[in-house]
């Protein structure tokens, strides 16, 4: 990750593995939408470690940070706060991976019209929720319109639907990403992201999503032409 990071002259890499990685929490916590592979860290002072070893080198410099992102849900906020707080962490994404019953937002449905709406709704009430919550002190609203993976339908007011959740996020202090894996299969919502980010003054923050080293740096370039193109400010 970090030699394909210094390959694209990326000078600050951000690391934020899913809160669901630790085995530690995954015991206590029914996480409804988890990773099938991927390491799986007995701690968080064990992950914290092995960021901290990372060696930048001396003559290619690279700040490395290190965080997490935080999966939000009614059903076990407080228990993950909990696991996040006892820690001093450089950055801070939240995200949201289930609906409120546990059912994960990226799985393929074939439901009808007004069940797919109910779910849109429920996803943008979480994810201001979650802005409005003081759970965890994080920085970024990861990847808003990652519903748009498992759903068949989209609403026609989207755009007002992320005008508002944008609102809040900038009333809140909170940016919201522009997510190079989101822009590899519905560009166009992540344009609508960037519209509703321009009328509301929010701050964006640039994430590749990357999970392997071929993906860092995945899609930025398309993310900064909308940051240059609607005058957004960065995170």
């Amino acid at each position: 990750m970090l030699v394909a990071a210094r390959r694209n002259s990326i000078q600050e890499y951000s690391i934020t593995e899913h809160v669901s990685q630790f085995a530690e929490l995954r015991k206590s916590v029914e996480f409804g939408s988890v990773h099938s592979s991927g390491r799986m860290f007995e701690s968080r002072e064990e992950y914290i470690q092995e960021v901290k070893r990372i060696d930048s080198g001396k003559h290619s410099p690279l700040k490395v940070n290190c965080g997490l992102e935080v999966d939000f849900s009614p059903r076990f906020q407080d228990r993950v706060g909990d696991f996040v707080n006892r820690a001093r962490w450089d950055i801070l994404l939240c995200s949201i991976h289930e609906l409120a019953d546990g059912r994960g937002i990226e799985k393929r449905n074939q439901l009808g019209l007004k069940d797919q709406r109910n779910n849109w709704e429920t996803y943008f009430q979480l994810q201001t929720m979650a802005l409005e919550s003081s759970f965890v002190p994080f920085n970024v609203l990861a990847h808003p319109v990652r519903m748009s993976r498992g759903a068949t339908w989209v609403p026609d007011d989207i755009g007002e639907m992320l005008t508002a959740l944008c609102a809040v996020a900038k009333r809140n202090g909170k940016a919201v990403e522009l997510n190079g894996n989101d822009i590899d299969y519905n560009a166009g919502l992540v344009r609508l992201l960037a519209v509703a980010c321009s009328k509301t003054r929010c701050a964006v923050s640039l994430g590749s999503d990357a999970h392997y080293p071929k993906d860092v740096f995945r899609n930025l370039e398309v993310a900064m032409r909308l940051v240059d193109e609607f005058k957004l400010e960065l995170a």
